[in-house]
């Protein structure tokens, strides 16, 4: 089912958005869906690494502290572990 969505969008930025949409070889509508699902993607990226932060938080661990994390579980991974 698809639904019919109305919205304003300033003149510079439509120009931009009908630009993109030809180059691309899509219609505005393509554009619009995808630039939304896009959207939708990043926002539930973005919860996935609060929710990282907060537990690597909880954990003690740091930023300097990934590299090392990272080489012991390529290490245990390469021993068969």
């Amino acid at each position: 089912m698809s639904h019919l969505l109305s919205v304003s969008i300033p003149d510079d930025l439509m120009a931009q958005f009908e630009r993109q949409a030809r180059e691309r070889g899509l219609t505005k509508s393509e554009l619009a869906r995808e630039a939304l699902r896009r959207e939708i993607d990043r926002d539930r990226w973005a919860g996935v690494f609060r929710a990282g932060e907060r537990l690597a938080e909880r954990a003690g661990i740091g930023p300097e502290d990934v590299e090392a994390i990272v080489d012991q579980v390529r290490a245990e991974m390469a021993g068969g572990h």
